[in-house]
Parts: C-alpha cells; sequence; structure tokens
C-alpha cells in the first residue's frame, strides 16, 4: 500500500510506498519525521489511517474530478458547433461517446481510502478490505472539518496542537 500525505509543518505532500512494512515516514520539503501507526494494519489489511490513528476511513474513485468534468464538456463543447450546423444524430453521438468514455474510466479506475480527520490517501491492495469502508458520509465529514477548523483557529491564537 501507498500513502500520500500532507506535512503537517511545511504543508508540503509526500508519499510513501509500502506504508505496511515502514516505521517512519519524512517529509521531503522539510526532513521532519513521523511514526507511522502500525496498530493499524491488522492481517496485511487497512483497519484504521497509518497516519493519525483514526479509523473513521472513507473510499472514492482514484480518478481526478476535474478530468472526468473536462471529458464532458469538451463533448458538450464539440456537440454544441454540430447541434448548430443542424447535425442532430452526429450531435447526440458525441455527447454519448463522451459519456460513455467518462464511463468507462469511472469503473476502471481503481479505489482510494481516505482519512476524515486528516486527509491521507492510501492506495493499492488491502487498503479497502472486503469493502470495509463506505463511501464518503457528509455528516462525519463535516464533523471532522469543523475539527480542524477549531484546531486552526487555536494555532493561530497561539496555542499548540500535535
Amino acid at each position: 500500500m501507498e500513502l500520500t500525505f500532507q506535512c503537517p509543518k511545511c504543508q508540503a505532500v509526500n508519499h510513501q510506498p509500502a506504508i505496511e512494512s515502514t516505521s517512519t515516514t519524512h517529509c521531503r520539503g522539510c526532513g521532519a519525521e513521523r511514526i507511522v501507526h502500525r496498530e493499524v494494519f491488522v492481517d496485511g489489511q487497512l483497519a484504521g489511517c497509518p497516519w493519525c490513528a483514526t479509523q473513521d476511513l472513507y473510499t472514492q474513485r482514484d480518478f481526478p474530478q476535474g478530468l472526468g468534468l473536462a471529458i464532458v464538456m469538451v463533448g458538450f463543447a464539440i456537440s454544441t458547433v454540430f447541434w448548430y450546423l443542424e447535425k442532430p444524430i452526429i450531435t447526440y453521438l458525441i455527447l454519448l461517446s463522451s459519456a460513455l468514455m467518462d464511463l468507462f474510466l469511472y469503473y476502471r479506475v481503481p479505489d482510494v481510502t481516505i482519512c476524515y480527520r486528516c486527509l491521507s490517501q492510501v492506495r493499492g491492495a488491502g487498503s479497502n478490505p472486503n469493502g470495509r469502508h463506505a463511501p464518503f458520509d457528509l455528516a462525519i465529514g463535516e464533523r471532522y472539518r469543523q475539527e480542524r477548523l477549531r484546531v486552526e483557529e487555536l494555532r493561530a491564537r497561539g496555542g499548540t496542537i500535535d
């Protein structure tokens, strides 16, 4: 499994391959070191976040949303030209082909498991054993978003939170 995380000190995005066999991670930007929570790996399967040890994880497709939107928008833009030229069959074929291409890519791309608390991402075999982690839940996501806002506010006031 591969861990993608953001360094809390310098905000650099880092990748750590083979996270299940590593004991620490290092930031490439500032060199900060952090211990990996090994207890979240149960029989080679992910049970929690290796970065912050939270049990609340969700899954989503590891597909850039911007790319999916771009595919549909380009198909729409091209189809409007053919609609203007009064060629409706070509217009519908272009729209259908762009939607099918987006759908094909959606089902070909694997899932990524994301932590609600620290937003770190885990990819690879064993990151979502037997569909254990559900898709994004807005109530849980909002709870952790509010927690992040409170922590940032405390840091801005001069408090220390780690």
